[in-house]
């Protein structure tokens, strides 16, 4: 068994040691970034096997608008486990430590973003959001492109109003996106500046689409690809058109609402899905009773959860929904309807998921009337994120 803590000021060396061995080493641009950025001692976790470091993983704060609700969470990233620590268990010990840790903190619900998804499936997590990742040669893109459009560069963190304008709009009607104040704004436009670009096409003065991306190679890769409206994105497309003396091939993420590959030039090849985020539920009743629900729904379900590694979350829980608000009671007295693998229970909180698709993939079993029952409380929506640390 390994012994936890959070780190202190003395543990900075310890935290970059590891860091660097298993991820990108202290020279790197983005290491020096996070670390000057990003980190704090008192939300990275610390495992410790006989006094020696053995694994760790950085809880970092974020805020998650969750069926237009803005909810306190925990971005769990940076797993490590020392070289001379691995096997035996040590990610199971360490994810269940930071859910107690999270939930001591009052949160609900926590994101992470997978390096292989059936590593995390095993402990209750599952990918509330995927991404379309396109990529389509330079020279195709010119029948996709709008000329009406002007362009500029955003190179100062105080341009970051024109991308907020942008995402807000964009982010408008999803579900399990990250809320963007100024200062994260200034974070991620500063983060992008050490190693890439950002263009922004306007539509007269008003930004109606942007891009975060890198040259130097013979695909332009777009690690953020946003727009307001269609002709944003025949913008940016026309922008990296006027690029093929740079490049080759362009390559970018987008939400999965989008449909507009229907009308590429070669729908055969270039279009694929991306697995991005997990969601994981910290605490059934917080998360639950954080949520907003349709104020036409009156309703009362009873159901079981079982969950592997945090055992606050096993067991029978009612959930009663009156003028939009949930209510969750712990109970022995009355018979569950449904019964949940705490990571299919995620999918439904977010939205990812309704019930029938969960049956149908055997991620919920369900009694009598309660699949309409679950399909009234906790209607489907699109799924978005774009966080990468």
């Amino acid at each position: 068994m390994l012994d936890f803590r959070l780190a202190g000021p003395d543990d900075r060396e310890l935290v970059e040691n590891l860091w660097a061995y298993c991820f990108e080493p202290k020279e790197h641009p983005f290491f020096r970034w996070y670390f000057t950025n990003m980190y704090k001692p008192e939300n990275v976790l610390l495992g410790f096997r006989e006094d020696n470091l053995a694994c760790l993983a950085h809880l970092n704060p974020y805020k998650i608008n969750v069926r237009h609700t803005v909810l306190p969470v925990s971005y769990v990233v940076g797993l490590a486990t020392h070289p001379a620590a691995r096997r035996g268990g040590l990610g199971g010990q360490l994810l269940s430590a930071s859910l107690q840790e999270m939930k001591r903190r009052g949160q609900g619900i926590h994101i992470l973003m997978p390096s292989k998804a059936g590593f995390y499936q095993q402990y209750g997590y599952e990918l509330y959001c995927h991404q379309w990742r396109e990529t389509l040669p330079l020279e195709e893109l010119r029948l996709l492109t709008d000329r009406s459009v002007q362009y500029g560069f955003v190179n100062s963190t105080d341009q970051w109003y024109y991308l907020a304008a942008v995402y807000e709009k964009y982010t408008a009607r999803l579900s399990g996106y990250a809320v963007r104040d100024e200062a994260s704004w200034r974070r991620h436009i500063d983060a992008q500046l050490a190693e890439g670009n950002i263009a922004v096409v306007f539509d007269g003065a008003e930004p109606i689409a942007y891009a975060f991306y890198q040259l130097g190679g013979p695909t332009i890769r777009c690690s953020e690809f946003v727009y307001s409206a269609y002709k944003g994105k025949k913008g940016l497309l026309g922008y990296f058109y006027n690029h093929r003396s740079q490049g080759e091939v362009l390559q970018w993420n987008e939400g999965l609402r989008d449909q507009s590959y229907r009308f590429y030039p070669d729908g055969k090849k270039g279009h694929e899905t991306m697995p991005f985020m997990t969601g994981r539920i910290v605490d059934v009743k917080t998360a639950l009773e954080a949520i907003p629900y349709d104020k036409t729904v009156q309703e009362k379900v009873v159901f079981a959860v079982n969950d592997p590694i945090a055992d606050w979350n096993t067991g029978v829980f009612a959930l009663s929904v009156k003028d939009g608000i949930g209510h969750v009671e712990r109970t022995t007295d009355a018979a569950a309807a449904v019964t949940i693998p705490v990571g299919s229970l995620a999918l439904l909180v977010l939205g990812a998921a309704d019930a029938g698709e969960l049956q149908f993939y055997d991620k919920l079993t369900v009694t009598g009337k309660g699949l309409d029952t679950l399909q009234r409380i906790f209607p489907k929506t699109d799924c978005y994120i774009n966080e990468w640390y």
